[in-house]
């Protein structure tokens, strides 16, 4: 209790002093009246100052404005960023938002629009501000080379090399990208397990090493196609790893060993055509293809015994989707469509005993997902200052699942209404009110199996499952002020229904004597959460510091479910508590330099399944980075990371955590590590 009535307090003073900072810059400041309050332009006059080298570049100085790459969902459906560019979203799965963003020249960038609900043309799906980059239709040839290297204080290089060109002329362009890292990485820590009694168990030292390379070319034209415009990306990614750790053991003496390697390859191949139609309307159609390939293999010895694990996983995603958006119609505008996503994974995984086979229910699993989404939304714009967005969206689906674990068919719909309302009630201030409803998509790892040998826990697939479905309600309040300053405070509240957890079912599979205790993941109940976000950028120019921004974050989250193995309450699995981080960066122009320090704190995550409890701690970590951009195509930066070790708890039972009794606490530390790093980029 007294931990979190702390928390409550530095909670409560943070959003005093933050409230305080905004509202005494923004009483010192009056802000011009934008000639339309739902559209914020910033030309590259704006960021001249800044020497911006990419549109990502330039989108990190625009204020209030929080970047958002969107999540990695299958579909294209609700998993959009918040940045488009040219009115447009890339249909891309691998290739991430901010990539994307990088290698756009800040020079081919006419001017970035700040979008906020309600402005007509732009599909917000469901964003309260979204960045339109919007592109010089004539930008010649251009082009960067990059390069960078990093060392760890235990000596451990890492480095990377990226090469890319852009081509845009007469209404056509073509981009060509190829990136290549290599790295290795070393760490140390100690490890100590303990019987309930206080007898010392195990105890000893570990040390790992991991080494990876990587590789991404991509691709992408745009130009006239068929009286419309098409964008055509394609992309392919390798990349491989190799593990290996040692425990020395001082007791009981001896060793354990464990390594692993793996390997994933990806490619994927998109299409996007927007056409007009008659009567001010517009046509898009959007087809995507993805395919990947992974293989693994990991074993761990250790004094009591051997095992092995091999996987190998196929998975593809397919995409089709339409949609028309209807001109404006007096305050209103319209849009709608519908998209059919088709994605399958086939899994394999063979485990090995002391060099006995072990056959899992799972281990041989093929699911497939054919799902389809059809919306309709509405913006109606009574006010130029007030605008209401209404989306429904109607999502059915089909889950098929065959295997070791069983077969089974899964069908289901669900309605997913939104309500988006903004308000700008004077210039600078604006607020957004949010209710949707929303389902969340499976993880095909729930339908496979899974083997601990060292704890004793195996895990079984399930492929009788739904999605979990989440009302939101969210209120959102943004105050931009002095040219680069910014407030935002966003709180949000979930239900959510149909939680995925697990519990613990008898079995016997083929070959084993008797039943054996599963995990296994099912629907277990509801929960609810709230999400509390503060964020602020106070301009330091009138307090002395001419080209200073002072940035404070801040997360507060509390959320409760019932314990489907104790039935009592908790927060949910591996959720943090509260958050935060602060910032200072400052643009020196007569110098052409730039540079940063940043601290944000560490992590605290609990997590709860049936026979173990877990935990993992970290402090603080800390950066700094510096930037010389000596002219318009050379930029030289370096960083230095700073991370705190880390400390994490596991507690194994002997049976269900509310009957069993603990078998052993096992505590693992490690110290801290620090990386430097250097990089440079030509330009054109």
């Amino acid at each position: 209790m007294a931990g979190t009535r702390g928390r409550w307090r530095l909670l409560r003073a943070s959003i005093l002093a933050l409230s305080a900072i905004a509202g005494a810059a923004a009483a010192q400041t009056p802000d011009p009246a934008p000639a339309d309050p739902n559209v914020t332009p910033y030309a590259p006059t704006y960021f001249a100052e800044y020497r911006p080298v990419t549109a990502l570049d330039m989108i990190g100085r625009i204020p209030g404005f929080q970047f958002d790459g969107g999540t990695s969902a299958r579909g294209f459906a609700g998993t959009a960023g918040n940045v488009l560019i040219d009115g447009e979203r890339p249909p891309t799965r691998s290739d991430a938002l901010s990539t994307v963003l990088s290698r756009i020249p800040a020079s081919q960038v006419l001017r970035i629009d700040i979008v906020r609900a309600g402005a007509g043309g732009i599909d917000m799906q469901g964003k309260a501000v979204v960045a339109n980059v919007i592109r010089r239709p004539d930008g010649g040839v251009t082009g960067a080379v990059s390069a960078n290297v990093s060392v760890s204080d235990r000596g451990r290089l890492s480095s990377g090399l990226s090469a890319q060109a852009q081509r845009q002329r007469d209404g056509r362009s073509l981009d060509g990208a190829l990136q290549l890292n290599t790295g290795e990485s070393e760490g140390e820590g100690s490890r100590v397990r303990v019987a309930p009694d206080g007898q010392v168990l195990l105890r000893g030292g570990s040390r790992n090493e991991n080494e990876h390379q990587s590789a991404q070319a991509t691709t992408v034209y745009e130009g006239p196609l068929a009286g419309g415009r098409i964008r055509a990306n394609a992309l392919v990614a390798f990349n491989t790893g190799v593990f290996e750790g040692l425990d020395t053991l001082s007791i009981p003496v001896g060793e354990e060993r464990s390594t692993g390697d793996n390997d994933n390859l990806k490619g994927e191949a998109g299409l996007r055509w927007n056409r007009s139609l008659p009567r001010g309307m517009t046509l898009e159609l959007i087809g995507f293809q993805q395919l990947a390939r992974s293989n693994g293999d990991f074993t761990y010895n250790t004094p009591f015994f051997t095992s092995d694990t091999l996987s190998e996983t196929t998975s593809g995603e397919s995409i089709v989707s339409a949609a028309v958006k209807f001109a404006p119609m007096g305050r209103w505008s319209f849009e709608t469509g519908s998209e059919v996503a088709l994605n399958w994974v086939e899994s394999s995984s063979a485990f090995g005993f002391n060099n006995s086979p072990v056959l899992l229910p799972g281990d041989d699993t093929r699911v497939e997902e054919l799902r389809s989404e059809t919306f309709a939304t509405g913006v109606w714009t009574p006010r130029p200052n007030l605008s209401v967005e209404t989306t429904l969206r109607y999502e059915v689906s089909r889950i098929t699942a065959t295997g070791s674990a069983g077969d089974a068919e899964t069908q289901l719909s669900f309605v997913k209404p939104r309500l988006n309302l903004a308000w700008t009630p004077a210039p600078g201030h604006q607020a957004n009110f949010k209710l949707e409803r929303n389902a969340d998509q499976l993880s095909f790892g729930a339908f496979t199996a899974s083997a601990s040998f060292n704890t004793g826990i195996f895990g079984r697939g399930n492929p009788d499952l739904r999605p979990a479905q989440v009302w939101l309600a969210q209120a959102r309040y943004e105050r931009i002020y002095d040219r680069q300053g910014s407030f935002v405070a966003e709180l949000t509240h979930e239900q959510i229904d149909d939680v995925l957890g697990q519990v613990i079912v008898l079995e016997t599979p083929p070959g084993a004597p008797g039943p054996i205790a599963f995990n296994i993941t099912r629907n277990v109940g509801d929960a609810v959460r709230d999400t509390l976000k503060l964020s602020n950028r106070l301009p330091l120019d009138r307090y002395g510091m001419t080209g200073g921004i002072l940035s404070a974050n801040l997360q507060w989250r509390r959320s409760q479910t019932e314990d489907p193995v104790t039935f009592t309450d908790r927060r949910l699995s591996n959720e943090q508590p509260f958050s935060w981080s602060l910032g200072l960066n400052q643009n020196l122009v007569a110098q052409r330099i730039s540079w940063n320090v940043n601290v944000s704190s560490g992590i605290e995550q609990e997590s709860f399944a049936p026979r173990t409890l877990s935990s993992f701690r970290t402090g603080p970590s800390f950066h700094a980075g510096l930037t010389y951009r000596p002219d318009a195509s050379l930029s030289i930066s370096g960083s230095l990371f700073v991370s705190d070790g880390f400390e994490s708890d596991f507690t194994l039972f002997s049976a269900p955590r509310p009957t069993g009794a603990v078998v052993y606490d096992e505590r693992s530390t490690s110290p801290g590590q620090i990386q430097a790093s250097i990089s440079v980029r030509r330009a054109f």
